[in-house]
């Protein structure tokens, strides 16, 4: 995995009489474990069968302390997929900060994330299946809060995505389209609010040959549109660069196979409306790089309605 430091990894995260006492606490071989510094809020010694989860920082604690309420609330499903959280700790001469300990699932990043689509899309119905558990001040992270993704927000709620649709038609340009986007985003308006892992990209998940073998990282999760959990444009540079140009084929896939789960429309046009839509609103504002993130026009030309 990108960001492994091998050696005495502990030494990054606690200093010699902590790591002794942490041995001690939890019986592990400091010698044998593996740091990841990939994530923004907490630190991780990977063992041979066992995950220790360390926040960051004091801002990071709401986080970890989010992610381990979804593992205590998944703990009872067969979602394999999920980490199970194993223990919790809290001793301050030891780490500032309460710390825990998770299962580690088999697998290693995927080379090729997209050929996993299929799978991903049946695990996502699987929890989004479940009655959705109680999260505590849950909410979405601070970067949700830009003007493209309240558009999104709004193009999700039943009370505002009409108004959603017209206002991209106007501000794209593209007044003649309003009708049919409303109608599409009013289809996904109506999905009811479900457990949302919230940032699922390729750097997430994990897989055992051709077999998806688990999604990490959950501190993002919340009780939101379905969606959330279908935003392929942010898999990460390497997927996006791969496959931007197919990408209707991709959403069509996943959503086809989470759809069959769940028994829901099997049409993929609401989700790739929806995020095509924010794309191209983004791009209003920062059109950056087009050979990364496509064109205003690229994105509209996909949403072209089937002859």
């Amino acid at each position: 995995m990108s960001g492994d430091i091998v050696g005495p990894a502990v030494s990054a995260v606690l200093v010699p009489p902590q790591a002794e006492r942490f041995a001690e606490l939890v019986g592990v071989d400091l010698d044998r474990l593996v740091l990841n510094v990939t994530g923004w809020n907490k630190l991780v010694l990977l063992d041979s069968d066992r995950v220790f989860l360390f926040p960051r920082a004091r801002d990071g604690v709401e986080w970890f302390e989010r992610e381990l309420a979804v593992y205590r609330a998944l703990a009872g499903t067969r979602l394999s997929v999920v980490p199970r959280l194993l223990g919790y700790w809290e001793d301050p001469e030891i780490y500032p900060f309460p710390f825990a300990a998770v299962s580690r699932l088999r697998g290693a990043a995927p080379a090729e994330p997209e050929l996993l689509a299929e799978q991903l899309g049946q695990a996502i119905a699987g929890w989004h299946e479940f009655e959705p558990p109680t999260l505590a001040g849950a909410r979405p992270p601070a970067h949700h809060n830009t003007a493209y993704q309240r558009w999104l927000r709004r193009a999700l709620d039943p009370a505002t995505s009409a108004g959603a649709a017209r206002d991209a038609a106007e501000r794209l340009g593209q007044p003649g389209r309003a009708s049919a986007w409303a109608d599409l985003l009013g289809r996904a308006a109506g999905l009811a609010r479900v457990l949302v892992h919230g940032d699922i990209h390729e750097d997430q998940l994990l897989a055992d040959g051709d077999r998806l073998t688990g999604i990490l990282d959950w501190e993002t999760a919340r009780i939101d549109h379905p969606f959330w959990d279908f935003d392929l444009g942010e898999w990460g540079t390497g997927l996006w660069r791969r496959r931007r140009r197919d990408f209707s084929a991709l959403w069509a896939r996943t959503w086809r196979a989470y759809a069959e789960v769940r028994g829901l429309d099997p049409d993929s046009r609401p989700v790739e409306t929806a995020f095509r839509l924010r794309h191209a609103l983004r791009l209003l504002d920062d059109p950056g790089d087009p050979d990364i993130h496509g064109t205003i026009e690229e994105h509209l030309a996909r949403l072209q309605p089937p002859t």
